[in-house]
């Protein structure tokens, strides 16, 4: 193959590529518009915020107060003597004995297991540092 050829063959290749190159760009279509576009629901909520506190906000600034309840001082309520505690008094069928044995079992074991899970924990061993050979 003789070089006028290649260079023949190169310059058909790169204009077929540049042609179609060029067809691609003037087909794509125009960009999407806001309009076009799906709207994202967090800016749509955002939007009704901004507009409510807008609302709230002008009728705090239109408020005047009623001239008839302005003037209003309001009674105390009335004072009530303190209830008295009723008396605490197990009811009936709940054994006294029988509570305070199993409370008293379940601190036990409780503690038991905080002592076992403290003497494991003391007796591991240091980590060593890694071998630099």
């Amino acid at each position: 193959m003789g070089r006028p050829f290649r260079l023949l063959a190169v310059l058909a290749l790169a204009t077929t590529l540049a042609s179609a190159t060029a067809a691609g760009v003037a087909a794509q279509p125009t960009p999407p518009t806001t309009n076009d576009q799906p709207r994202n629901p967090l800016v749509e909520e955002a939007q009704r915020s901004r507009e409510a506190v807008e609302l709230f906000r002008s009728s705090e600034r239109n408020f005047v107060p009623d001239p008839d309840i302005v003037g209003d001082v309001v009674a105390p309520p009335p004072v009530s003597p303190a209830p008295v505690p009723a008396p605490v008094v197990p009811r009936p069928g709940v054994g006294v004995v029988a509570s305070l044995l199993l409370g008293l079992v379940g601190g036990v074991v409780g503690g038991i297991a905080a002592l076992a899970g403290w003497i494991a924990a003391a007796r591991r061993r240091p980590r060593q540092p890694a071998s630099a050979t």
